[in-house]
């Protein structure tokens, strides 16, 4: 699928992993699990999922990717990434347009998606009509200790820095 401007869009393979970790890992604003976002996690998160993640490329270099899954009742965004570069192009909104799009055609009626308070990227989501749950309180559980943040160092501050 090639848009106006040039930016080939295409369901993600596993092949793309190698320049998706690098841009997850330089981002700051998504966390990247040392065992959960493995090659073998992500090869398996795909061969589950891979109808909704959608990976774009200029000149034939990843330039921006996003992972979306379905358990069957509901959608999640789970990393999504534009390279700086090529930020405020619509990149992003074509990599969530088109995993929307698939969940759409499954029947799956509600989508939402895990966002550090300081990302700047909440700005975007707001803009592609996701919005804040106030009357939620989001919890998770750790159930493999041996999964740690490897990029943690990386995330914006609380002042946005």
């Amino acid at each position: 699928m090639l848009s106006e401007d040039g930016i080939i869009f295409r369901n993600t393979e596993a092949s793309d992993y190698a320049q998706a970790y690098r841009m997850w890992m330089d981002s700051g604003g998504i966390g990247v699990g040392s065992k959960e976002d493995s090659a073998e996690s992500i090869a398996r998160f795909l061969a589950r999922n891979r109808q909704f993640c959608f990976s774009a490329f200029a000149g034939g270099r990843l330039v921006g990717i996003v992972l979306c899954g379905s358990d069957g009742r509901s959608g999640r965004f789970y990393h999504l990434i534009v390279d700086p570069e090529y930020r405020r192009r619509g990149i992003g909104h074509g990599l969530v347009s088109r995993s929307l799009e698939q969940l759409r055609k499954e029947g799956i009626c509600g989508a939402d998606a895990v966002i550090f308070k300081e990302n700047p990227a909440n700005e975007f989501w707001e803009s592609e009509d996701f919005r804040d749950r106030t009357d939620l309180r989001y919890r998770d559980i750790q159930l493999d200790d041996r999964n740690i943040w490897v990029n943690r160092d990386r995330r914006p501050s609380e002042q946005g820095n």
